[in-house]
């Protein structure tokens, strides 16, 4: 049992070193009805900074969700801007007894349908193990239309001299209307850029902090 043990985590480092060295680039791939895509990028900033950005994520994920659309969610084509597919939040409540967030969206297609009060229920949250990697997850898990289930991953990992990789990955399996209606070309003119520009503007509140930080 060590020595399985011992692999797995051998596995895991040399994972992470070879996502590590990787510069900034996005792909998507499509199987069995499900698709993944995976970012990555790096900034420089503080394992303070990367803690007080995370935690802010979350916490507005959980208790503000409009102020997301000022940073984290800026410029990603939601609320009422123009685009392919809209995504209207309307409404969001936290459980804390159950850590489930429980929002109502409008979806519109453009030209062919609204879907008004759509339900998404999911689960924000962050980690962060012994080596200082950050995690911070949202686990899609109900969906009165739009998915049938989704994953989203954002590790932040620590490197030398202050700078941190940032690696998004992405699992989506939609629901019955949106499996025929986003086809691999169309998920990545609705989808994919949404996830680049996501993790892009995680990182500029990393830089923006980091910033702020030092003129104190």
């Amino acid at each position: 049992m060590k020595k399985i043990l011992l692999f797995l985590l051998l596995i895991l480092t040399s994972t992470i070193g070879s996502l590590a060295s990787t510069s900034d680039s996005i792909s998507t791939t499509y199987s069995d009805g499900v698709f993944t895509s995976q970012y990555r990028c790096k900034v420089f900033a503080s394992e303070k900074t990367i803690d007080e950005v995370s935690d802010k994520l979350v916490s507005d994920f959980q208790n503000s969700t409009t102020s997301l659309f000022d940073w984290a969610l800026k410029d990603l084509g939601l609320q009422n801007e123009g685009n392919e597919l809209i995504i209207i939040i309307k409404s969001s409540n936290h459980d804390v007894k159950t850590g489930i967030t429980h929002g109502l969206f409008d979806i519109v297609v453009p030209y062919f349908k609204t879907f008004s009060n759509v339900k998404v229920d999911a689960i924000v949250s962050k980690t962060k193990n012994n080596h200082g990697v950050t995690k911070v997850s949202a686990n899609i898990i109900y969906s009165s239309l739009l998915l049938k289930n989704g994953l989203a991953v954002l590790y932040i990992i620590p490197q030398k001299n202050n700078e941190m990789f940032f690696y998004s990955n992405v699992s989506i399996r939609f629901g019955w209307f949106f499996n025929i209606f986003i086809t691999k070309k169309r998920y990545k003119s609705i989808v994919e850029w949404r996830i680049k520009k996501f993790t892009e503007n995680m990182r500029l509140e990393c830089i923006k902090t980091e910033k702020m930080a030092s003129k104190k």
